[in-house]
C-alpha cells in the first residue's frame, strides 16, 4: 500500500484563530458563549464544551460570560444588538469574510443588486446577507445564474462564499463575459486556501485508488473536497476520524490519498495517517510471511476441488441457487464465498418478490459487481445480461418518436431520472417541461410521458436521455389553440397563478397565460404582487381584454374579490376578543392569523409575568384567543394582547393583604444596593439594602442568599404602579427598627475601608452566594 498526503490539510487560518481564541478565553475564564458552532467538527466542539463553551443561537439578554463570534461571521444586525445590550464579545470573524461584508455593504449603499454564489443555508452566507439588508440573490449553479433576469439599467455586484467551488465560480464569470454583462462588478472572494485545497485534491485523486477526506459531513468545504475527489476517484470516502477508515477497500496494492477539510484538527489527521501506516506495516509483514510459508497452497486447494481460485469485478459467472428469499438470492458459484443477488439487481424489470420467479436448484448466470461485501459474500447482478436486447428496442423508439410513460424515481439539481423498460434514463433540467425554473424534487413519484432523445453520449457509450418537454409542447399547442378560440372578454374564469414578477402576475386559464397587472390585483396599493398572491394560488379573474392575433390576455383579480383587510375591518374592531392560529414566532412576539390578516401579539402582552422566550408560551400552529388592543388602518397593522384577558396577578394577590401584614418572600437576585424577591411566585419586588438588616452592610449577600425564604413586612401597596414596598422583619432591634424606613445609612467618615475594597468584597460575596 502506498500513502500520499495532500499538500494542504487541517485548519485554515480563520478557523485556527477562532479556536485559539476560544481556548485562550476558556483557560482564563472557564466559561464562554459561542454564536453558533465555532467549527464543524464534533470532536473539537466536545473538547471545548468540556472546558466550558456553550453554543447559543441568539444574543443573550444578560450574559455572565463573553460571547465569541465564529469565523463564519454574523450579520450587521447581530453586531448592533450586541452593542445595544452591552454584551462583551470577541469577534473572531475571518478577515476574508469581513472583506466580503465590507464589499456588499458598500455596494448595497451605492445602489447595487447583490449576487452571492454559495449555499443559501450556510452560516457564512447568512452572515453576508446581514450586511446588505438581507436583500441578495443566492445561487449555487450556472443554471441558477441563467435564471436571473439581468437588467442592463441596473448595477450588480457578484461575490462568493469563501469555500465555494472554484470551477463553478469560474464558469459563471466566463458566462458573464460571454453575455457582455458589463454592469456586473465581479469580486472573486473565494479563499486562497480553499482554492489551493481544491486544486491539490484534484491532482491527488487522479493517482489514487482510494481517497480519504477527513472532516465533518456538515462542513461546506469538506463536502466540496469530497465531491471534487469523487468525480475523479470513485473510491472516495468522507470520514470524521480513524475509526471510519474503510478497511474493506484497502489492500497491499491500494494507493491511498489523504486530504482534510478546514474543520479537521491536526490531531485527527495524524491519527488517520498513523493508522494507515500501521496497517501498511502489518500488511507487508503478513504478505512476506504468507509468501514464505504458503506460496501457491490456496490456489492449488481451490483448483483441486473444482472451485475458482479468484474472480474479478465485471466477470461473468454461473452457479446454482441455494437459497431464495423475497429480497435476495444466494448462489453457489464454486468460490470460497457464495454469491448474493438482491431483488434490485435481479432484473431491469421490477420484481416485487424473488420467490415468485426463482427457486432453489435453478441454474443462473450473473456478473460480479463486488468481490466481497461487509459479510464476505460476492455481490452479483443479472441486469447487464438483459441490457443488449433492450437497448436495440430503445434505439427503435428513438427513430419512431414513440411516446412512453415513465415514473420519476430520483431528482438532482441537474434533472430527473425515470426508467424505460428497466433502463434508468436521465431527463435534463431543460427537457423536463416547457415551464421555466422547475423544482426537480416535485417530480419524484409522478408519471411523465416521454420520448427517447439519445441512447449514446458524446463518447459513444450507452446513455439513455429522455425528454418530456417535447411531448408536453405538442400537447400544449393543441390545447392552446382550442382555448384561444373559446375565451371571451368580460367573462370570469378560474385560473392558477404561475409566475410572479414585480409588475404583476401571470395566471394560467385553460392552458394559456394572461397578465394580471399589479394595479389589478388589489383595491389598495401594494408594493409587490406577493403581498396578496403566491405561485400556485387558484383564483377567479375577469378577462379585461383579449388580443387573439398577438395572443395577449389582460386580466383583473380585484374585480372579483374583496381584499382580506377590508373584510377584517368589516368584521372586527378594537376591544374585540378573537381566535386565530399562530403563523410564525419571532424574538419580539408572535404573529397570529386572524381571518387572513397577520396580527402581532407582542412578547410583553403574553403574560403579566416576564416572559423570557415566546416559545415558553406559544408554538407555531397553536390556536390562541386574544384581545384586539389596537388597529392601525394606515399601516394595516393589528396588535393583540393575551394577558389583557386575565386580571393582573398583583391585583389578585393584594386583595387579601394590607399594610403591616407579614408575608413570606423568596430571594431571587442579590445586588449591591438591595435584593429582588418573589412574592406569591409571580410578583417581583425590590428591598433596598437599608431594609435588609439593622447592621451596616457592604452587600446584602452578607445576610441573605438566593433561594432563601424569609418573612417581610408590607410597608405600602402601590396598586397603580403594581409595586409592593417591603422590609425584612428585623428581629434584633424590635418593632421600632422594623418600622423605620431608614434603619441604616452609609456614612463614609465612619468606614475604615476604601470604595474599591468594598466593591471587591461585595462582588466576592455575591459570587460565593451564587
Amino acid at each position: 500500500m502506498k500513502i500520499f498526503i495532500s499538500k494542504y490539510n487541517g485548519f485554515c487560518s480563520g478557523v485556527k484563530i477562532a479556536v485559539d481564541k476560544a481556548n485562550k478565553t476558556l483557560d482564563a475564564e472557564k466559561k464562554l458563549y459561542s454564536y453558533g458552532e465555532i467549527i464543524h467538527n464534533k470532536d473539537v466542539i466536545d473538547e471545548l464544551s468540556h472546558k466550558g463553551l456553550k453554543v447559543v443561537d441568539c444574543v443573550p439578554d444578560e450574559s455572565d460570560a463573553k460571547l465569541l463570534i465564529r469565523a463564519h461571521g454574523v450579520g450587521k444586525q447581530i453586531i448592533d444588538e450586541l452593542n445595544e445590550k452591552n454584551v462583551d464579545f470577541i469577534d473572531a470573524t475571518c478577515v476574508k469574510v469581513k472583506n466580503i461584508h465590507k464589499i456588499v455593504e458598500e455596494c448595497k449603499n451605492n445602489g447595487y443588486n447583490i449576487i452571492i454564489t454559495g449555499d443559501k443555508n450556510h452560516p457564512e452566507v447568512l452572515g453576508i446577507l446581514g450586511w446588505c439588508n438581507n436583500e441578495a440573490t443566492i445561487i449555487s449553479t450556472v443554471d441558477e445564474f441563467l435564471n436571473i433576469e439581468i437588467d442592463f439599467n441596473e448595477k450588480y455586484c457578484l461575490v462568493s462564499q469563501t469555500t465555494f467551488n472554484t470551477e463553478t465560480f469560474q464558469k459563471i464569470v466566463d458566462l458573464i463575459g460571454e453575455k457582455k454583462y458589463l454592469n456586473i462588478e465581479i469580486h472573486n472572494t473565494i479563499c486562497t486556501a480553499t482554492r489551493k485545497r481544491q486544486e491539490a485534491i484534484l491532482e491527488l485523486a487522479s493517482k489514487c485508488n482510494v481517497m480519504l477526506i477527513v472532516g465533518s459531513s456538515t462542513s461546506s468545504n469538506t463536502k466540496k473536497l469530497y465531491e471534487l475527489s469523487k468525480k475523479i476517484c470513485p473510491g472516495t470516502f468522507l470520514i470524521e476520524n480513524y475509526k471510519e477508515i474503510p478497511y474493506n477497500y484497502i489492500d497491499k496494492n491500494t494507493i491511498v490519498g489523504v486530504s482534510a477539510g478546514a474543520s479537521a484538527p491536526d490531531r485527527i489527521i495524524e491519527e488517520v495517517i498513523n493508522m494507515l501506516e500501521n496497517l501498511n506495516n502489518n500488511m507487508n509483514e503478513q504478505v512476506e510471511k504468507n509468501e514464505q510459508e504458503n506460496a501457491g497452497s490456496m490456489r492449488e486447494l481451490f483448483e483441486n476441488y473444482g472451485g475458482v481460485s479468484y474472480i474479478r469485478t465485471g466477470e461473468r459467472v454461473k452457479g446454482t441457487v441455494i437459497y431464495v428469499s423475497p429480497e435476495a438470492i444466494s448462489v453457489n458459484i464454486n468460490y470460497k464465498s457464495d454469491g448474493i443477488i438482491t431483488r434490485d439487481e435481479y432484473s431491469l424489470s421490477e420484481v416485487t418478490d424473488l420467490t415468485e420467479v426463482v427457486k432453489e436448484g435453478d441454474e443462473i448466470e450473473a456478473q460480479v459487481m463486488r468481490v466481497s461485501d461487509q459479510d464476505g459474500n460476492v455481490v452479483l447482478t443479472r441486469k447487464p445480461l438483459e441490457e443488449s436486447k433492450i437497448w436495440n428496442e430503445l434505439e427503435k423508439m428513438k427513430d419512431e418518436n414513440t411516446v412512453v410513460e415513465t415514473t420519476i424515481i430520483e431528482a438532482s439539481q441537474y434533472g430527473i431520472y425515470g426508467k424505460v423498460k428497466g433502463i434508468k434514463g436521465f431527463i435534463p433540467r431543460n427537457q423536463i417541461s416547457i415551464k421555466r425554473n422547475v423544482d426537480t424534487s416535485e417530480y419524484v413519484g409522478k408519471v411523465l410521458k416521454v420520448n427517447v432523445l439519445e441512447t449514446k453520449n458524446n463518447k459513444g457509450r450507452r446513455q439513455l436521455v429522455l425528454t418530456s418537454r417535447a411531448v408536453e409542447k405538442i400537447e400544449k399547442e393543441i390545447k392552446d389553440k382550442e382555448a384561444w378560440e373559446n375565451i371571451k372578454e368580460g367573462e370570469i374564469y378560474e385560473g392558477v397563478v404561475k409566475n410572479i414578477q414585480d409588475y404583476g402576475a401571470f395566471v394560467e386559464i385553460d392552458g394559456i397565460d394572461g397578465l394580471l397587472h399589479i394595479n389589478e390585483i388589489a383595491w389598495t396599493r401594494i408594493k409587490h404582487p406577493s403581498e396578496v398572491l403566491k405561485t400556485g394560488d387558484k383564483i377567479s379573474v375577469k378577462v379585461k381584454s383579449v388580443d387573439k392575433e398577438n395572443r395577449k390576455l389582460s386580466l383583473s383579480y380585484k374585480a372579483t374579490v374583496k381584499s382580506p383587510w377590508s373584510l377584517f375591518l368589516d368584521k372586527h374592531q378594537k376591544g374585540d376578543v378573537v381566535t386565530g392560529k399562530v403563523s410564525r414566532i419571532v424574538d419580539f412576539g408572535a404573529f397570529v392569523d386572524i381571518d387572513g390578516i397577520e396580527c402581532l401579539l407582542h412578547i410583553k402582552d403574553l403574560d403579566w409575568a416576564r416572559t423570557e422566550k415566546v416559545t415558553d408560551v406559544l408554538q407555531e400552529g397553536q390556536e390562541v384567543t386574544a384581545k384586539i388592543l389596537n388597529i392601525t388602518r394606515k399601516d394595516r397593522k393589528v396588535s393583540l394582547g393575551l394577558k389583557q384577558l386575565t386580571e393582573h396577578p398583583f391585583d389578585v394577590y393584594t386583595k387579601n393583604i394590607k399594610k403591616d401584614d407579614i408575608i413570606p418572600v423568596e430571594v431571587t437576585r442579590i445586588l449591591l444596593d438591595g435584593v429582588h424577591v418573589s412574592v406569591n411566585g409571580n410578583i417581583d419586588s425590590f428591598i433596598p439594602i437599608a431594609r435588609v438588616s439593622t447592621e451596616k452592610l457592604r452587600t446584602p449577600a452578607q445576610v441573605v442568599k438566593v433561594g432563601e425564604v424569609k418573612d417581610a413586612k408590607v410597608l405600602g401597596i402601590d396598586s397603580k404602579g403594581k409595586n409592593l414596598s417591603l422590609t425584612f422583619v428585623l428581629e434584633d432591634k424590635g418593632d421600632e427598627a422594623s418600622n423605620n424606613d431608614n434603619v441604616s445609612t452609609y456614612i463614609p467618615e465612619e468606614s475604615n475601608f476604601t470604595i474599591g475594597e468594598s466593591i471587591g468584597d461585595a462582588l466576592e460575596d455575591l459570587l460565593n452566594n451564587n
